[in-house]
């Protein structure tokens, strides 16, 4: 069966989007067709794992998808004894990622949630689009548990779809964005993902994301990244 039939199956069915057999046999092409800069962001993951992990690393992904994180940081520290650790929710998805990753020496993928992980002390936590999809009262416990993993000298990179407070900002940036996808996707499927997602992705404002941070006592944080509605940050 061909991506773009699977893509049709997708957006004709009916109720709230999930991280399914169907969406994992598409996700790393349909992924680069929703977020802008995907393999920009990807490849700035990397670069910056290359600075901030020691030898001996320990080095969580949550929310792994199809391990592409994982897959990233490996390649871009071939002379490093790292140990990666992948969560995700959805098993489709950890198929994948082991797949992707057979090849990795000190990995290991747990189908569990992220809100009642027990983490171990850890050198690099990302969570890339990953909050979003969590009830926003979960996410100032998750903030905490992750920083409370960190070890003194830990990162944590925080990638995110965002909204604004202001409703014409909001708006400006959501026909921006959706005009991008148009290069991607049919406007009736855009149309249907964007419903299907209505309550499935709780995305909050920047403002409300270092508020986050800053309560869960994160230092140093700094924004790396940013497309309109999208943003990264690196937070010690």
């Amino acid at each position: 069966m061909k991506s773009k039939t699977i893509e049709e199956i997708i957006f004709s069915r009916e109720g709230n989007w999930e991280f399914d057999k169907h969406v994992s046999m598409i996700f790393d092409t349909h992924v680069r067709k929703s977020i802008p800069c995907y393999n920009e962001i990807q490849e700035l993951i990397g670069s910056m794992s290359k600075k901030i992990l020691p030898n001996n690393a320990l080095v969580y992904d949550l929310g792994t998808a199809t391990g592409e994180i994982i897959y990233n940081i490996h390649f871009a520290n071939p002379f490093k004894k790292i140990r990666y650790v992948g969560i995700d929710k959805s098993a489709p998805m950890l198929v994948k990622a082991k797949q992707k990753c057979e090849n990795i020496n000190y990995v290991t993928f747990y189908n569990e949630e992220i809100e009642t992980f027990d983490f171990k002390p850890a050198d690099l936590i990302v969570a890339a689009f990953t909050l979003q999809f969590t009830q926003s009262s979960h996410r100032q416990h998750i903030l905490q548990k992750i920083n409370d993993s960190l070890k003194p000298n830990g990162n944590f990179i925080l990638c995110e779809k965002i909204i604004y407070k202001d409703a014409n900002r909001n708006n400006f940036y959501v026909d921006i964005y959706e005009a991008w996808k148009q290069n991607h996707f049919s406007i009736e499927e855009i149309k249907a993902k964007k419903e299907s997602l209505k309550n499935v992705m709780q995305p909050v404002t920047f403002e409300e994301n270092m508020a986050l941070l800053k309560a869960a006592k994160f230092k140093d944080i700094n924004l790396f990244f940013k497309w309109c509605n999208f943003i990264c940050v690196l937070a010690k």
